[in-house]
């Protein structure tokens, strides 16, 4: 899902759909495409205001409890990471127009302030890489493929906890070679000038304020543990999870639905791990997809028996679910 220009060009062919919208839900889907810009701000909202929450009190731990500190800051990265997560998704909305789609200039503006500008992501840049996945889906030309290729992210072996974490491992140092060197291709001063400025201003500033300079650095020694170790981590197995591209060949069956209690709630907030219906509906906003997939389930017994899914993130994807 996060920009990427790699340059290499493996030789496939397109994928089709794969999947035929039944006419009875038509009116449902059209209507699930409408958008409510209000939600969307709230939910930004609501992302900002736990990562300022949780580096206050852990400013607040380490000026006046440091013990407690050492103890919070790994949770409190995670919340970071886990929030900065959510604000990814919303930037990957505004370039769908999700946060509003007649107002496409006010679009723009809201998802850039509230959601690009704390996670260094380029709105424009971002949207011309991620509508290259979704328009040459499984091409040559798109880039989600290069990336699982390149990483061979294929090969993750689901089955066994530590093989998975291992294979992760050995892997996440060049999935952030090429997050840097694409941050670099956009500009330092649009990747990291932005977030950092975000976090003095709304993590060290309050902590400053309220509880001395010593608080200022504890709030901000935790949002960068979240921003540099836990924001990556959280992106490429969220990225890793939601595509199989070669036993297929449409979108449907290519494109993994990650619905366990874990993933929806760490990897693949507002709604990201429906991913198969996103892929069919692009234009169907985040607060939508869940409602969607749920209708689908009740009334298309092709979508139910074919979709491919996971409950958990250690384990391979299966095709169809029950009602």
């Amino acid at each position: 899902m996060r920009a990427h220009q790699s340059t290499a060009t493996p030789t496939i062919t397109s994928f089709r759909r794969g999947y035929s919208t039944p006419a009875a839900l038509r009116d449902d889907i059209r209507a699930a495409h409408q958008t409510r810009t209000w939600w969307t701000v709230l939910a930004a909202a609501a992302d900002q205001a736990a990562i300022a929450a949780a580096c206050l009190l852990c400013g607040w731990a380490f000026t006046m409890h440091p013990g407690l500190w050492a103890a919070l800051a790994p949770a409190a990265a995670l919340l970071v990471g886990r929030q900065l997560r959510a604000l990814e998704c919303l930037v990957h909305e505004g370039s769908h127009f999700n946060w509003s789609r007649r107002r496409r200039k006010l679009n723009d503006a809201l998802a850039t302030a509230l959601a690009a500008f704390p996670t260094g992501a380029r709105l424009s840049g971002y949207r011309e890489s991620h509508l290259r996945h979704h328009g040459a889906f499984g091409t040559g030309d798109d880039p989600d493929r290069q990336r699982y290729e390149e990483l061979d992210l294929e090969a993750l072996d689901r089955t066994r906890r530590a093989a998975f974490l291992a294979g992760m491992l050995r892997r996440l140092p060049a999935y952030q070679r090429t997050w840097w060197s694409d941050s670099l291709q956009s500009g330092l001063a649009t990747s990291l000038v932005p977030p950092l400025l975000w976090a003095l201003l709304l993590t060290a500033g309050p902590a400053f304020a309220v509880f001395g300079p010593g608080a200022s650095v504890g709030a901000f020694a935790v949002w960068l543990l979240g921003f540099t170790v836990a924001l990556p981590v959280l992106r490429f197995a969220a990225e890793a999870s939601e595509h199989s591209y070669r036993d297929a060949d449409t979108v449907f069956d290519a494109t993994i639905s990650n619905l366990g209690l874990m993933q929806r709630g760490l990897l693949h907030p507002h709604n990201d791990g429906y991913h198969t219906v996103h892929h069919l509906w692009p234009g169907v906003p985040h607060h939508r997809l869940a409602w969607l997939h749920r209708r689908l389930l009740a009334s298309d017994p092709e979508y139910a028996k074919r979709l491919r899914w996971r409950a958990r993130v250690f384990a391979n994807p299966v095709r169809g679910i029950g009602t």
